[in-house]
């Protein structure tokens, strides 16, 4: 049985503090060079995404990135990637999306992980998104 915060074949986002979090940890900008490179351990923590926000190029480029390998991580053999973040997650005013909250600031969840994030704690400090 996975661990919390720990599902495989799904992106994992946690609030760092409260889940385990996995030896193996990169920043998210490494995290798109091996995702590219199709170079990802198959278990892994990414780690900076909130501090990712402040570049919206960025984050259009780790969205297509993780659109575009998709499928090739669906296939792959269950990996684990989960992405703890150091922001508190929170149900958003838009019905059912979540949003970052980054010093006093919203940041969508949808526009990296899309619409069909899921939260799988009552206190929506652990998510799940498929690949």
């Amino acid at each position: 049985m996975p661990k919390r915060g720990q599902i495989p074949g799904v992106y994992n986002i946690v609030e760092r503090e409260q889940y385990e979090t996995f030896p193996t940890q990169f920043p998210v900008d490494a995290f798109v060079e091996l995702l590219e490179d199709d170079d990802l351990p198959t278990q892994v923590t990414v780690v900076n995404l909130e501090s990712a926000f402040t570049r919206p190029d960025f984050i259009t480029e780790l969205r297509r990135t993780m659109d575009r390998k998709g499928d090739d991580l669906e296939h792959a053999d269950s990996p684990i990637i989960q992405f703890a973040v150091e922001a508190d997650i929170h149900r958003s005013d838009r019905g059912n999306e979540y949003d970052l909250w980054v010093d006093g600031t919203p940041y969508p969840l949808r526009d990296v992980f899309g619409r069909q994030v899921e939260a799988q704690a009552d206190d929506h400090s652990w998510l799940t998104s498929p690949f």
